[in-house]
């Protein structure tokens, strides 16, 4: 039986919980639509992906900029209609960088088509996590 779009959703919910890169990625088509903003000269994992195989590395080199242990994900709301979904919730965390802390309010756009990602838009305060990655 195909995952649903809620089913799909919520694995990727508990794989990032889990920061697990090698499950995230086994969620996600081979061909992606990704993109999550910002400023490249900052966080170099920012930008656009087309390949499930780019996904995991994305998740190593964002939690490597980031404080172990000092991360919170908070999950508010998920909608769900038909093959897109929407996660509303908010990230607190520490950059590794500065020891500057940063929260940002955030959106999460998945489309899932055949149980698989095809696309992962993230929508994020970009200028309080460049406050925080600036020297």
């Amino acid at each position: 039986m195909t995952p649903t779009t809620t089913d799909t959703t919520t694995a990727f919910l508990e794989a990032l919980g889990a920061q697990d890169p090698e499950q995230l990625g086994e969620l996600f088509a081979e061909e992606i639509d990704w993109f999550v903003p910002g400023d490249p000269a900052l966080a170099h994992w920012v930008g656009a992906r087309s390949r499930k195989s780019e996904v995991p590395d994305y998740f190593r080199a964002l939690w490597a900029a980031l404080v172990p242990g000092k991360s919170v994900v908070s999950v508010e709301t998920v909608v769900t209609d038909g093959e897109d979904a929407v996660v509303f919730g908010a990230f607190d965390h520490v950059a590794a960088a500065t020891g500057r802390p940063f929260h940002t309010d955030v959106a999460v756009r998945l489309t899932v088509k055949a149980g698989k990602i095809t696309r992962m838009h993230l929508f994020e305060d970009t200028a309080a996590t460049a406050a925080a990655f600036t020297p």
